[in-house]
């Protein structure tokens, strides 16, 4: 009996399970699957372990036969019997199947002639030229088993929509008393809805992002490796080692300085400055905020977790897609930590789960600000690890400029000096908290109001504003982190960042002071400014 890791994916039929050969041996025919008390017979593929990366240790099928087991529990064991043969399987006697994309002739025949292994559930078969096409098995006798199998003799009757989805309903409505599971019921085992709609990135690295060479540089490296001729070709020179992509990186820093619009710049590079459309399909960018997954229901967080790598997997296969977590430290708290709850642990295990399952069309991209959280296995599963700093005077000019430079009358307008004087600010807090709603007020009653001149955007004019802010972000930071400096060893451009920074403000690392004391103050009072 063997223990693997499932796969679900969307491109193969349901009736085959595709196992590396090193596991099953190459003659292996038909395989029996244990998992969540229940248990069901596949045809098998066995794959060549050097083809399909990783396959050796692996089970891929297709994402419908969750249902057969009631879905898929990563904490609980999902055993796969190679020497199981198709006589083991019972005999189906008669089954109501509905068909819309297949004739019933054809279906019937296809059936009968592979002693196909039927399951209550959507079926997917080959359609020829590599499509595949669906059928729905509404009910199926003898009742009770989870496969059966289809032979000359079994009455095939189709029907259709209308008697389908009668069947479903009381089906679905015994399934709930069997259960115990009312409709409502967060324990149940009702299908977990997740909004994860898929956007075009519109944020780039040239128009939107100001400064980051080293990040950019990094993007551009990672993204090169998923053009085949680039891949190929470090392979053939290094070896695989050097070609691995990893698919997944993290970006970590403090709040404020880009990391969500990095992540959607990377999307845009994806999409439209390399040869990754060609090669896969169309790129799409998904964005998850780490806070709106958790959930205050036992188990919830995990099957969420485990929806949204789903829908993402699901999205991936037409095309390509980047998954954006925002604060990923939230969904993966260090299991070491003595004050974590079961329930904290157990979400940290799901989605390290989901990060071993990371298919070719999927790149996933996590930010946090306090990287020293998480836990270390989930650091080895973001194998690309870029620091996002606060930016310098240059770059804060940069940013400036791309704020300014649509306004009619700012031509005139000395960049390189506000850049300077807005040193120790986020680029969140000038565009929100010095160019934000309050300017706008300004702007709209300076032409408004008729005892008002309109407003001239001069450099002396965003110089007034900007005194009469000053940065908390960086302080209000740095006071939370520098506790952990200890914690910042496997993070050296963080740890020397909060050094820097707790320099600048006269704070004393590891020191209680006056002055640590009233940043902390600060910090209570509020908190930072969105990326």
């Amino acid at each position: 009996m063997l223990n693997l890791t499932p796969i679900l994916k969307r491109d193969q039929p349901t009736s085959r399970i595709k196992i590396g050969a090193k596991k099953v041996g190459p003659n292996t025919e038909t395989i029996e699957i244990r998992h969540n008390d229940r248990q069901a017979f596949f045809y098998v593929d066995p794959v060549d372990d050097s083809i399909v990366d990783g396959i050796g240790n692996k089970v891929r099928m297709h994402q419908n036969v969750k249902t057969v087991f009631n879905g898929i529990d990563r904490a609980t064991d999902f055993l796969v019997d190679p020497d199981a043969s198709k006589r083991d399987v019972v005999e189906c006697d008669t089954a109501k199947i509905h068909t819309s994309e297949v004739s019933p002739d054809e279906l019937g025949a296809f059936l009968r002639e592979n002693d196909y292994l039927l399951h209550p559930m959507e079926e997917v078969v080959p359609n020829g030229d590599d499509s595949l096409a669906t059928f729905e098995v509404a009910e199926m006798e003898p009742s009770g088993y989870t496969t059966l199998r289809v032979t000359p003799e079994t009455e095939l009757e189709f029907i259709d929509a209308g008697e389908l989805r009668e069947l479903r309903a009381t089906r679905d409505a015994a399934s709930r008393v069997g259960s115990g599971a009312g409709g409502d019921d967060p324990d149940g085992d009702e299908e977990i809805q997740v909004s994860l709609e898929p956007k075009k990135p519109t944020v780039s690295f040239e128009e939107d992002v100001a400064g980051l060479p080293e990040v950019k540089r990094t993007a551009e490296n990672l993204l090169a490796l998923f053009d085949p001729d680039v891949r190929d070709e470090v392979v053939t020179r290094y070896g695989d080692e050097f070609a691995s992509r990893g698919n997944s990186m993290l970006l970590y820093g403090p709040p404020g300085c880009g990391k969500t619009l990095i992540s959607e710049a990377i999307a845009y590079e994806a999409k439209y400055n390399s040869n990754i459309e060609d090669s896969y399909g169309e790129v799409k960018f998904l964005e998850v905020k780490g806070s709106d997954v958790l959930s205050k229901y036992s188990g919830e967080s995990e099957k969420r977790v485990e929806a949204i790598f789903e829908k993402a997997h699901g999205i991936a296969q037409e095309g390509f897609a980047v998954l954006f977590f925002d604060e990923v430290d939230t969904l993966i708290p260090d299991r070491g930590d003595d004050s974590l709850q079961r329930h904290e642990r157990s979400l940290t295990n799901a989605f390290l789960q989901e990060m071993n399952e990371i298919e070719d069309n999927l790149l996933v991209i996590g930010a946090t600000n306090m990287p020293f959280t998480i836990d270390p296995a989930a650091t080895r599963r973001f194998p690309i690890q870029q620091f996002i700093p606060q930016p310098d005077q240059t770059v804060m000019a940069e940013v400036w400029q791309k704020h300014l430079s649509d306004m009619n009358g700012t031509d005139g307008i000395d960049y390189d000096q506000l850049g300077k004087a807005s040193e120790g600010y986020t680029p969140a807090e000038i565009a929100d908290r010095v160019l934000g709603s309050e300017l706008q007020r300004e702007f709209v009653e300076s032409v408004h109001l008729s005892d008002r001149e309109p407003i001239d955007p001069t450099t002396d004019y965003f110089l007034e504003r900007l005194n009469g802010t000053e940065p908390k972000t960086v302080r209000q930071y740095v006071a939370s982190v520098r506790t952990k400096v200890d914690d910042l060893e496997g993070y050296p451009e963080l740890r020397r960042y909060v050094e820097e920074q707790a320099d600048r403000v006269g704070m004393n690392l590891g020191t209680e002071t006056a002055t640590l004391e009233g940043l902390l103050g600060d910090a209570a009072a509020g908190g930072g400014d969105d990326e």
